[in-house]
């Protein structure tokens, strides 16, 4: 029972791990003169390396958080000839990560009494690896991540004037997860939200 609880603790703590974030943008540009903005969807790669073209749920999320960040920020939504385009492209990868229990394994060993023939008492070093619980036990832990990148781009001049990558493990709750991704894609965008 406690094997099992501690076995538990320790796939746990893997599930917690940050996502990596890297933004990179413009920082002379003046976002503030921008009003509108487009959402194009690209390609979204599964696990297997296929592009998945009729994933119209997947798409739909994408357009309904990025429009959700972007409209908080005072930019307005429109079907064409926006200030900006947001392009949007998603690829999932299977990962695999080998957890330890953190313990190491070291001999221990200790001195049995033994009778030899003649009557007398020796002491003999015995080894054991197998006399602690938990020791040097290892699993392979199966998991999605996926990779999110966002690119805005000024339609007048074609410039690349925003970009932010996000790798994070997808979990169940795929909502979620998109509404968390693009939330953390667009946390540096320099024009803030109306509320702050």
């Amino acid at each position: 029972m406690l094997r099992s609880l501690f076995v538990m603790s320790l796939l746990l703590l893997p599930a917690g791990a940050a996502a990596q974030v890297r933004v990179d943008f413009d920082r002379h540009q003046d976002f503030s003169q921008y009003r509108t903005f487009e959402i194009v969807v690209g390609p979204l790669v599964r696990a297997d390396g296929t592009v998945d073209e009729r994933n119209t749920l997947a798409e739909d999320r994408l357009r309904r958080a990025i429009a959700g960040e972007l409209t908080a920020r005072g930019l307005e939504s429109t079907s064409g000839n926006a200030d900006l385009v947001v392009q949007v492209s998603g690829r999932d990868t299977q990962r695999a990560e080998v957890i330890s229990s953190g313990f190491n394994n070291f001999p221990t060993y200790w001195y049995r009494p033994v009778r030899l023939r003649n009557g007398r008492i020796a002491y003999i070093r015995t080894y054991n690896y197998w006399s602690r619980p938990f020791y040097d036990d290892y699993w392979t832990r199966r998991f999605v991540e996926g990779a999110l990148t966002v690119d805005v781009v000024e339609r007048d001049s074609g410039r690349l004037v925003y970009r932010a990558q996000v790798n994070e493990e997808v979990g169940n709750n795929l909502e979620k997860y998109v509404t968390k991704s693009v939330d953390k894609a667009f946390k540096k965008f320099p024009v803030k939200e109306l509320g702050n």
